[in-house]
């Protein structure tokens, strides 16, 4: 079924399909204007028919009412054409034509070999985690990570997120039609610190996620400060769930491997 170098998944029906939200969503509504600010501020699994398929108002994509902004997607490389200052690839994710992603990079003559950016190879599988742009009316993903699948189960776990999100935001959509008073936000609730947790994580990992969102420094929150703030957890468990969280694109580092920034801060 799988196929490492070039293949991929198959799956039934005609081009263009994917793994798409389920029906019965409408335009975004005034009320519903500050959960949809807060999914916007989350990674959204996403599919490539997902986003070109999205409904754009200016400068924001909507899938039903989810603003479609941060997304995560899973796919082949196809093509890759690097510059000094920006590689291009072309993914494939076999629900769409492939997709344009751009990552800027510093990679000039100038640079030293141990900070250049190494583009993924072509045949491989990656995950990208980036922002949804439009440039002369042609979408495309500027992605802030990129990292090669080492194992094909994260592609499989991808399609049940994308599913889970969807599945998730039809069940809370029915909610506010029977419950006008419930506001909830479908992907977490609140904490103290005024931040939504992400449903899927664990209390260490959220607890984690929630103290570097709220560093607004340049560089981030440090881990020696996050292992100060959360006394009683093991600092082996704390980095774990850093790792997690930069694996998973919730996170990233910034002047040094101790210092993490939110990417939705």
């Amino acid at each position: 079924m799988w196929n490492n170098q070039g293949g991929g998944y198959q799956q039934g029906g005609g081009g263009g399909g994917g793994y798409m939200s389920p029906g019965g969503f409408g335009t975004p509504q005034a009320s519903q204007e500050k959960k949809t600010r807060d999914r916007a501020s989350n990674l959204l699994p996403a599919t490539i028919a997902e986003i070109l398929n999205a409904t754009q108002t200016e400068e924001k994509f909507y899938t039903g009412d989810i603003e479609v902004s941060q997304v995560t997607m899973v796919g082949i490389v196809r093509s890759v054409k690097e510059t000094p200052t920006r590689i291009d690839y072309e993914i494939d994710d076999m629900t769409g034509p492939p997709f344009e992603v751009k990552q800027f990079v510093d990679n000039d003559e100038n640079t030293p070999d141990s900070e250049r950016v190494s583009a993924m190879q072509e045949n491989t599988y990656v995950r990208v985690s980036g922002h949804v742009r439009s440039f002369g009316g042609k979408r495309n993903v500027v992605a802030f990570r990129m990292i090669p699948l080492t194992d094909m189960n994260e592609l499989t776990c991808h399609i049940l997120e994308v599913i889970h999100s969807h599945a998730a935001s039809a069940q809370s959509s029915n909610g506010m039609k029977s419950n006008s008073l419930n506001n909830n936000n479908t992907m977490g609730s609140g904490d103290s610190s005024g931040f939504s947790v992400v449903n899927g994580l664990t209390s260490t990992q959220n607890q984690v996620h929630v103290i570097i969102r709220s560093n607004m420094t340049d560089q981030g929150a440090n881990v020696d400060q996050v292992c100060k703030q959360l006394r009683g957890v093991p600092e082996k468990a704390i980095r774990e769930a850093i790792d997690f969280l930069s694996s998973e694109g919730h996170i990233y580092s910034t002047i040094d491997e101790d210092h993490y920034k939110a990417t939705d801060s």
